[in-house]
C-alpha cells in the first residue's frame, strides 16, 4: 500500500532492522429495544495503526488512532524510545511470511447491503414475537450489534495481508412472571450473515420454552449424579482445559499437559479441532504476526497431538509457528480459534435417556473466579434440571458444582450431535459424563 510506503523508508534511513504494522478499521452498528420500543442507537468507527521494529536488536512498540503528517515521525521515534528501554534478551522476531496462505472471501454482502432501517424493522419483528410468545412473559430485551472489520498486515519484508470480515449478533433476555409472582429470566443469541436468515416464530418459541421452564426450580438433594453438560457449559469447561495446551504455559511449567504429546489425555470419544479456516464470524487466515491459520487437530480420540505455538515459543521448541500468535489484552501470545469437538450420533434427548437418572446442567456461572485453569478444579454456580427416568424433569437452581475439568473430560461417556455456536467461538455439543459432585439443599 503506497500511503504506508514512507513508514518504511523511514524505518530504513533509522536503521530498523525491520518494521511491522498492522492496520485495523472497525465500523459497529448497534441498538437495542426494551418491550418493543427502541431504547438505544449507535455507529462508530475505529482506526487504529500498530507498528513494531527491531531496533538495536530490541523490539519496540507504538500505536497510534489517527495517520496524518505527523504519524511517521511519532511511530518510529516511539519505537526506538520503547526498544532502548528494554533489557530482555529473547529473540525478536518479524514475521518474512509463510509458503502460502488459504484466504477465502468470507465478507456477507447481503448484510453489508441491508439498510439500517431494514435491520430495525427485522429485529422490532423479532422482539414483538418474543413478547407474544406467552401470556407469563412481561419484559424483553433484543440487541443487535454489527460490526465491519478491516485488517491489514505489512512489514519490511514485503509482507502484505489483508482480510475483511464482517457479521452480525443477536441477543435476546426475556423475563417471566408467574401467577405465585416468581420471576425467572433466559437467554438466547444467534449469529446472522442475513436479516432473513432470522425465523422470528421459532426464535421466539425457543426463548419463552426456556425462559418459562425454570418456574418451581429449586436447589436439589446434595449428591454425585450423573451428568449431562449442555452446549454452552461443555464450552467453558473445555475452554479452560484447552489453555493448557498453549505452549507458553508448558514452557513455563504451569500447564498439566506438559509432556503428554501423543499421550492419552481424556476420554476416546472426545476429538478436538481448531479450524480457524471455518466460514463463520471467527474466519482467520492469518495470526496476528501474519503466520498462515489452518485447520489442525489438537485431540484426536483422547490422544494429544498437538500444543500451539506463536513464533516465539515456537522458537525456542525448535518447530514452526502454528499459527497461533495472537494480541491478548495488547501483548502478543497464544489464542485458539474456531475450536470444535467433534460431534456424536446422539441428540441431546439421547444423551439424556442414556443417563436415566441424574442431572443435566444447563448453564454454569463464575468461571473466571471459580475455576483454575492450571490444576483443573473448579466449583461453580450451576442451573439446569434433574434427569428422572430418561427425561428432563425438576428444574434445579441454586446450586453448586465442583470437580475437575480433566476429571471431566476423562469421564465422558457420549457426545452429542447437537452443536451450538457459542458466543466465544467455540462451536461444541452436549456431553454426558459419569458423574458430577453437587451442593444443593
Amino acid at each position: 500500500m503506497v500511503k504506508y510506503s514512507k513508514f518504511f523508508k523511514r524505518a530504513k534511513e533509522e536503521n530498523f532492522e525491520a518494521l511491522e504494522l498492522i492496520v485495523k478499521k472497525t465500523d459497529r452498528f448497534s441498538f437495542s429495544f426494551f418491550n418493543n420500543e427502541i431504547d438505544s442507537y449507535k455507529m462508530s468507527n475505529s482506526f487504529v495503526i500498530s507498528a513494531r521494529g527491531i531496533y538495536n536488536g530490541k523490539m519496540g512498540t507504538a500505536e497510534s488512532e489517527k495517520l496524518d503528517k505527523n504519524t511517521v515521525d511519532y511511530l518510529i521515534n516511539r519505537i526506538k524510545e520503547n526498544a532502548l528501554l528494554l533489557d530482555s534478551e529473547d529473540k525478536t522476531f518479524i514475521f518474512e511470511g509463510s509458503k502460502s496462505y488459504k484466504k477465502k472471501n468470507v465478507f456477507n454482502k447481503k448484510l453489508a447491503i441491508a439498510t439500517a432501517e431494514e435491520k430495525v424493522k427485522a429485529i422490532k419483528k423479532l422482539d414483538r414475537a418474543v413478547r407474544s410468545s406467552s401470556e407469563l412473559i412481561k419484559d424483553v430485551s433484543t440487541q443487535y450489534n454489527e460490526e465491519t472489520q478491516d485488517y491489514t498486515i505489512l512489514n519490511s519484508y514485503g509482507l502484505k495481508l489483508r482480510s475483511k470480515t464482517n457479521y452480525a449478533h443477536v441477543y435476546t433476555s426475556a423475563t417471566a412472571v408467574d401467577q405465585k409472582n416468581e420471576t425467572k429470566a433466559a437467554f438466547i443469541h444467534r449469529f446472522i450473515s442475513d436479516i432473513a436468515d432470522l425465523d422470528e416464530k421459532r426464535y421466539a418459541q425457543e426463548i419463552a420454552e426456556k425462559t418459562i421452564a425454570q418456574f418451581g426450580s429449586a436447589p436439589c438433594a446434595s449428591g454425585r449424579y450423573r451428568c449431562v453438560f449442555s452446549p454452552e457449559a461443555t464450552g467453558s469447561l473445555l475452554a479452560a482445559w484447552l489453555s493448557n495446551i498453549s505452549a507458553e504455559q508448558v514452557q513455563k511449567k504451569s500447564s498439566l499437559l506438559a509432556d503428554k504429546l501423543q499421550q492419552k489425555v481424556c476420554s476416546n470419544k472426545i476429538t478436538v479441532t481448531e479450524e480457524p479456516l471455518r466460514k463463520n464470524p471467527f474466519f482467520r487466515y492469518f495470526d496476528d504476526e501474519g503466520v498462515a491459520a489452518y485447520n489442525k487437530v489438537l485431540i484426536k480420540k483422547g490422544i494429544l497431538k498437538t500444543y500451539v505455538y506463536n513464533l516465539k515459543t515456537a522458537y525456542k521448541d525448535k518447530v514452526e509457528s502454528t499459527g497461533n500468535g495472537y494480541k491478548i489484552s495488547g501483548k502478543l501470545s497464544t489464542e485458539l480459534v474456531n475450536v470444535s469437538i467433534k460431534p456424536g450420533r446422539l441428540s441431546q434427548q439421547q444423551l439424556i435417556k442414556k443417563a436415566r437418572k441424574g442431572i443435566y446442567i444447563e448453564k454454569i456461572s463464575g468461571t473466571h473466579a471459580g475455576l483454575n485453569p492450571q490444576s483443573g478444579n473448579f466449583s461453580l454456580i450451576a442451573s439446569g434440571y434433574m434427569i428422572e427416568e430418561g427425561q428432563k424433569g425438576q428444574p434445579v437452581a441454586l446450586i453448586t458444582v465442583a470437580g475437575n475439568v480433566f476429571d471431566i473430560f476423562n469421564d465422558v461417556l457420549a457426545v452429542g450431535r447437537d452443536v451450538e455456536l457459542q458466543i466465544d467461538g467455540y462451536e461444541v455439543p452436549s456431553i454426558l459424563i459419569k458423574e458430577i459432585a453437587v451442593s444443593g439443599k
